[in-house]
């Protein structure tokens, strides 16, 4: 669960915006992601990747696959763009900070994190999943509670959607259902992998991914509900998820700040060494120079595009890229089950 999701603003534009039809957009997310999982971590185990990256070659071929894997590289850093600039976003918000005041402090955190090689601190604060789970239930199940009582709330919502300043990932909700997993599965590809070729026993690897799929879904249903009971206040808003805790208390709402500032750190600079890990060896005079460069980077256009826009601009187009890569798994998967049918009958024939 990253920090894009925490902040409320990707499930604004993946699922609330589309009105109640958002709500239907989630159960195809689902299904999409328990196929992803089950094939990533099945074929993981059967051909023992050395490196995570291989399995793109194996499903797409190794022209397209040596394409997505350094478009993988360049969305990491597109998120840990996202990252800081959320940071800037988040303090703008509900401490009147300015946006450079957060955009800087962010991105000289996570550089001096990536330099220094803290990997321990980055690996105690990533733990923080569970916590974040928690908040999201707590803070959403008052909107939960309002929809069951008053069923009407979906089709006010529905009228006053098109009158209000939320953007879209996508035009329908089945396309924007279909975008979502598919955006999530190209960052998670190397973990996704690693999980499969580290599993003493595939079936229970696989079983806990899709329980683990079904908790994040389940956490999805619950934002976009209290997102659509708070479709007015929330609207034109960068983090959504802070006027809805804020509303419940305004101490959750400070306790939900920090914790989304923290899983912002968090994946910045996850993302922000990987990035530089692909082209150097970690304490190194040329992975100092990259870091340092991509984060001054990230300070320039952090503090001029909107958390927003970034998040419209970057994600759908990588949810397309995603699903280049589901339709060269379900061809595969084609081939060698028709495929080798086929050669048998032959044989036996």
């Amino acid at each position: 669960m990253g920090a894009g999701f925490t902040s409320g603003q990707e499930v604004l534009q993946f699922f609330t915006s589309l009105g109640a039809m958002g709500l239907a957009a989630i159960a195809i997310s689902w299904v999409i992601f328990i196929y992803f999982t089950y094939m990533i971590y099945k074929v993981s185990k059967e051909q023992n990747f050395k490196d995570p990256y291989d399995i793109l070659e194996y499903y797409c071929g190794k022209i397209l696959g040596r394409a997505m894997v350094w478009y993988i590289v360049a969305l990491m850093y597109g998120v840990y763009l996202i990252m800081i600039t959320g940071a800037g976003a988040t303090i703008n918000q509900y401490y009147g900070v300015p946006i450079s005041v957060g955009v800087w402090a962010m991105s000289i955190l996570t550089l001096v994190t990536v330099v220094l090689g803290i990997e321990k601190l980055i690996n105690i604060i990533g733990v923080i999943g569970p916590v974040k789970v928690l908040f999201i239930v707590v803070v959403c199940a008052p909107s939960l509670f309002v929809l069951l009582s008053s069923p009407t709330v979906l089709s006010e919502v529905d009228r006053i959607l098109p009158t209000l300043a939320v953007k879209k990932a996508a035009s329908n909700w089945a396309l924007s259902g279909l975008l979502y997993p598919c955006l999530y599965v190209m960052t998670a590809v190397p973990f996704m992998v690693a999980c499969g070729v580290a599993a003493t026993n595939i079936k229970e690897s696989i079983i806990a991914g899709i329980a683990g799929i079904t908790g994040f879904m389940i956490s999805v249903f619950m934002l976009v509900v209290a997102e659509l009971v708070n479709i007015q206040a929330i609207a034109g808003k960068q983090i959504p998820t802070l006027v809805i805790a804020d509303k419940v208390s305004s101490s959750l709402g400070v306790l939900f700040s920090i914790l989304i500032i923290l899983c912002i750190y968090s994946t910045a600079c996850s993302f922000l060494w990987s990035v530089v890990r692909k082209f150097a060896e970690d304490k190194t005079k040329k992975s100092y120079i990259l870091a340092t460069s991509l984060a001054a980077i990230g300070m320039f256009f952090g503090e001029i595009i909107p958390f927003d826009v970034l998040v419209n601009t970057l994600y759908p187009p990588s949810g397309y890229v995603g699903i280049i890569f589901l339709v060269s798994i379900i061809i595969k998967q084609f081939k060698d089950k028709y495929g080798t049918a086929s050669k048998n009958d032959s044989t036996t024939g």
